[in-house]
């Protein structure tokens, strides 16, 4: 509950100081004046909206300013008000004619219009769910009450028409469908998990450069000698060389990851059947493994390529990523292109599938041990502590993926016919520790930029509202 008013946004003019109160009121159900979260619980239900602990979080943030957990009617109309031009906006776009009031004909040409798959029954019964008064229309005051309930990042017309027929969806025991999206949304997880791949591993190049030729070079066994190594071929360019390449790589398989482990969890979701919540740990390996494999599968070539130039020397031939490539075609065809590829599969699945199961029990623990959802800045934390783990119980096989990768180029000759062979070697010459070369860069450079990437990933999914209401249904322990 808040105290004295709070500067804020100005009040629209438009806004029924009455109608407000009114809505407050069948929220407020034993009447004290205070939303509390068993009140709020209970209408998001009614509402078709999750009410899981992710969902709350996130309403009171937006809510609760004073974090008291209850909200009053101060703080309700000050965040109403702040949103109240976006939720007409809304409104306005969807009622065609104008008349203030929307009808099943208008809800299913705008649901169209957005490229939702919404049949003429479909758009009756989204109607059915607001039309609180029975005349089969809908006011701007019920079209209202559900839109309150949305987190901020979801007031957009076609993030309110999916969660709305979403939320229709569920209270009419549908549970979780697929197909029901934006076409938009797709995309936008894609560059979310482009982009935030890439900045991390650009704020981390040197490190993986570095780990990249200690996996990669047998003899490169210490760290200071291939640091001055670095450094003497070409200062701060030597510390940065074959990043452009990385990022060319990292960008697409990033994408690829998290596009795909969601895509995955949507389907799981939809064939769990009627009454699952979340998807299991099991469930959640797989999705990460399917993940893996078909960003491997999609970019394994960049990923030589890098890991190529990583190793190459200033002055050496070779040395760019375009002549690198014509390189390897010329003198193995694609088959150049996919040296160490088994390995490198079975690292990337491997790594994905624990990568992002351990990273969805650490959030699961960090809830339960301090009794909210974590933010997303503890979500990045959750995401350094899954790689910490499962960098280490994967080196060995990016050991093997690095050795068959560099080999052929000048300073690495061809030794190995391929994983086995290459692992058998290295156990025979130079022991068990061979499997972690290179650890001590790779805890510093993959936490940090694991980290990086989960939190900026988080952070624009939240910012754009990808994934819609969506997210929070499947994805239970966040």
């Amino acid at each position: 509950m808040s105290g004295a008013p709070e500067a804020g946004p100005s009040p629209d003019p438009a806004v029924d100081e009455h109608q407000l109160s009114q809505l407050f009121d069948q929220l407020d159900g034993d009447g004290n004046g205070l939303l509390e979260q068993a009140e709020v619980e209970a209408a998001l239900r009614r509402l078709g909206l999750p009410a899981g602990a992710a969902y709350m979080a996130e309403w009171q943030r937006q809510y609760d300013k004073d974090a008291s957990r209850t909200v009053d009617f101060q703080e309700f109309r000050r965040y109403v008000q702040s949103k109240e031009r976006r939720i007409r906006a809304a409104f306005r776009s969807i009622d065609a004619d104008a008349d203030g009031q929307l009808d099943a004909g208008e809800v299913h040409a705008a649901a169209q219009a957005l490229g939702l798959s919404v049949a003429p029954g479909e758009a009756e019964r989204m109607v059915s769910m607001l039309d609180a008064d029975g005349d089969g229309l809908i006011s701007y005051g019920e079209f209202r009450r559900f839109v309150v309930m949305l987190p901020g990042a979801q007031l957009t017309r076609s993030n309110i028409m999916w969660a709305w027929l979403d939320s229709s969806d569920w209270l009419d025991g549908m549970e979780y469908r697929l197909g029901h999206m934006p076409p938009s949304q797709p995309l936008e997880r894609l560059l979310a998990g482009g982009v935030a791949g890439a900045v991390s591993r650009t704020v981390v190049a040197p490190l993986e450069r570095l780990r990249t030729i200690m996996m990669a070079d047998s003899n490169a066994g210490r760290i200071g000698p291939v640091l001055r190594r670095m450094w003497a071929d070409g200062g701060v360019r030597g510390l940065f060389r074959g990043n452009l390449a990385s990022v060319v790589k990292v960008f697409p398989s990033s994408a690829i990851q998290f596009a795909v482990y969601d895509a995955c969890k949507d389907v799981m979701q939809h064939f769990s059947g009627p009454g699952a919540r979340s998807l299991s740990t099991a469930q959640k390996l797989g999705a990460g493994m399917v993940a893996g494999a078909t960003a491997c599968a999609a970019t394994y070539p960049l990923e030589a390529l890098r890991t190529q130039l990583a190793v190459a020397q200033a002055g050496s031939g070779g040395a760019g990523y375009l002549s690198l490539a014509r390189l390897s075609l010329a003198e193995r065809g694609v088959r150049g292109l996919y040296q160490g590829f088994s390995a490198g599969l079975l690292n990337s699945s491997c790594s994905m599938a624990l990568g992002f199961a351990s990273y969805e029990v650490l959030c699961t623990q960090w809830q339960r041990w301090r009794g909210t959802p974590p933010s997303t800045e503890e979500r990045g934390l959750c995401g350094g502590g899954a790689a910490f783990a499962t960098t280490g119980l994967t080196m060995p096989l990016e050991n093997v993926a690095r050795r068959l990768q560099a080999q052929g180029r000048p300073g690495f000759p061809r030794r190995y016919s391929g994983s086995l062979d290459c692992a058998a070697q290295m156990l025979r010459g130079e022991g068990l520790a061979a499997f972690w070369r290179g650890s001590l860069s790779s805890f510093a450079k993959v936490v940090p930029s694991v980290a990086a990437t989960r939190l900026l990933y988080e952070s624009i999914v939240e910012l754009r509202g990808i994934g819609g209401v969506r997210r929070y249904r499947a994805d239970a322990s966040c």
